[in-house]
């Protein structure tokens, strides 16, 4: 009985002086070099142009953003602008606030404007480690995008359609380097017209590196990014589309400059790989530019 007892004693310290040492590891701060990629806070520092994730403040930081982008492809020109908003409720945990707007997606002849959905994110850094000259991360990011009930109304008109997002994000901040990878998934819901979008599968992956810097003052880099969105067939009243699903790799560069308060990133990325079921229009290029502000 006494071994038993020194024994289940002896688990209980152990398990203390872990707890006790994670939370002193937690909650040290270790001071980062202003070199490189790591020159500004977190919240300048570089990120993906196209990928999802890696959208993390201090806490109680707030920037907004305005993405502009342009979709080429055969018989068709999407232009969409997305007003953007993000907050951090602690140094891990953000949230995410987007409105698609096409404005003007023509294809075929046939021209559409107007809200597309509206999307409510939130991502929670789980993992990171930080050293004087890196900073290591892993993430969760979830989000729901509620939908226009028909193509022709807009999202004050009535929400039909609930698709729910879940992914992982990985990335290593260093001075000099910035590789991230991340993948995800889209589920979409049957609406009461018996119609599905299909499921979506998104793989994702980049590097960049620090062309020039000043400390506390601004950081330029390039970057080489890969994205890849794989779509499952539609279904239309409860009959599949043969017209529809997809797997599409864009690869491509872009530029990111950023100030203590300012963040602009502009990029062009190819269709690398495009295998499209039945009768679709190809895509060809897609270009990008975001433009940021912190409060």
């Amino acid at each position: 009985m006494n071994c038993c007892i020194k024994k289940y004693v002896l688990y209980i310290i152990l398990v203390l002086n872990f707890k006790n040492s994670f939370l002193y590891s937690e909650n040290q701060k270790i001071e980062q070099l202003k070199m490189g990629n790591l020159a500004l806070p977190s919240s300048q520092q570089p990120g993906p142009l196209i990928g999802f994730g890696q959208n993390m403040l201090d806490k109680g930081e707030l920037q907004i953003f305005s993405y502009f982008d342009y979709l080429r492809g055969n018989d068709k020109k999407f232009t969409e602008i997305i007003p953007t908003l993000l907050y951090a409720f602690t140094d891990n945990f953000s949230l995410f606030l987007q409105m698609p707007v096409a404005a003007k997606f023509e294809e075929n002849g046939d021209v559409f404007r107007g809200i597309q959905e509206l999307i409510v994110q939130f991502e929670y850094s789980f993992y990171n480690t930080t050293t004087e000259t890196a900073t290591n991360q892993i993430s969760i990011v979830s989000n729901i995008a509620l939908t226009p009930d028909s193509p022709t109304k807009n999202i004050a008109r009535g929400l039909a359609t609930t698709n729910i997002f879940l992914g992982f994000t990985a990335s290593h901040m260093s001075t000099t380097w910035y590789p991230f990878i991340s993948v995800g998934g889209i589920l979409t819901v049957r609406d009461d017209k018996m119609t599905k979008h299909g499921n979506q599968i998104l793989y994702q992956c980049g590097l960049s590196r620090n062309i020039m810097y000043k400390e506390n003052t601004y950081i330029l880099n390039w970057m080489l990014e890969l994205d890849g969105i794989y779509k499952q067939k539609d279904t239309i009243c409860c009959k599949v589309d043969q017209n529809s699903g997809s797997n599409m790799i864009l690869f491509g560069p872009s530029v990111w400059f950023s100030t203590q308060r300012f963040v602009l990133q502009a990029g062009i990325s190819g269709i690398i790989y495009e295998k499209l079921s039945g009768v679709q229009n190809k895509n060809k290029y897609f270009v990008a530019i975001d433009c940021g502000w912190k409060f």
